[in-house]
């Protein structure tokens, strides 16, 4: 049984990665609900000379690019169109879109490379790392989006002595569909009141920012630049087969320009490949 509250949350799980839901339930962590993955996954390979570039976000933060960083990138295309079937949507106010889990022995390159290379480059240490991984595809046109999937958000762990990493490969050609941006709260202290308001009573959160920033009021629309409630830091275009690796605590969201182009077939549509490291900050 998932928790009833906040408070039994950080007791039943807390290294799992949650969010509050626009609807105020609390989701229970796909890794822990979806079914499981089918028994025969091929092993991803990672290229055997990978040029790992950092991008800078902000003072303090940063954003790690890779290039050609799968092998075989068209296998997992090929591997989520097969099992298009067990891609589920998300409740509302979640990712605005379908997910699935992915067995993670067959990541074992990619979880390896995240062990090896990022603590060198992000303050968290190499031990004790929890990894998972999903196959992510975004369908969810603007006007079903659901109050803060309009503009940015975090990835958060509950567990006062752990964070969140995350990173992602690209698995589409069409740069339409959009890369990851990353973001600053132009007034935190609003932001606060506005998600304190949200946790509350959904949908309030959005009206109070509405009330005071005349830009979203206008027709729902995926975040893709700054506005007046929020200052675009950085965003990273996607490109097929790029991996990038960032901090779950800056606010970030995908770059959709394009949302009519976004397809509920994989072969075609936004399809990525997240990865999730709960990790023990320095």
């Amino acid at each position: 049984m998932p928790p009833k509250d906040i408070a039994e949350l950080a007791r039943w799980a807390p290294h799992a990665q949650y969010r509050i839901l626009c609807s105020g339930s609390i989701e229970q962590p796909i890794r822990e609900r979806s079914k499981p993955a089918p028994k025969y996954m091929k092993p991803i390979r990672l290229n055997p000379q990978l040029d790992i570039q950092q991008e800078s976000i902000s003072e303090g933060d940063d954003c790690v690019v890779v290039d050609n960083f799968l092998q075989n990138p068209h296998d997992l295309v090929d591997y989520a169109s097969r099992h298009a079937d067990r891609l589920q949507m998300r409740p509302r106010g979640s990712y605005p879109g379908q997910q699935f889990r992915l067995d993670g022995k067959a990541l074992t390159d990619v979880f390896r490379f995240i062990r090896r290379n990022m603590p060198r480059r992000f303050p968290f240490f190499r031990g004790d790392m929890e990894m998972w991984a999903l196959m992510a595809l975004a369908t969810t046109q603007p006007d079903e989006l659901c109050g803060f999937q309009l503009l940015c958000h975090v990835d958060t762990n509950l567990h006062p002595d752990r964070t969140i990493f995350a990173g992602l490969v690209y698995l589409f050609d069409d740069q339409d569909l959009g890369g990851t941006g990353f973001y600053r709260w132009i007034d935190p202290d609003l932001q606060q009141r506005a998600t304190a308001l949200e946790d509350e009573n959904p949908g309030t959160g959005l009206e109070f920012l509405r009330e005071r920033f005349p830009t979203l009021a206008t027709p729902a629309a995926y975040l893709t630049g700054s506005n007046e409630v929020v200052e675009n830091l950085c965003t990273i275009p996607a490109r097929f087969n790029r991996f990038i690796f960032y901090s779950g605590r800056v606010p970030h969201s995908a770059a959709i320009a394009a949302p009519k182009k976004l397809s509920a077939d994989p072969s075609n549509g936004r399809l990525t490949l997240n990865v999730f490291a709960s990790v023990v900050p320095k």
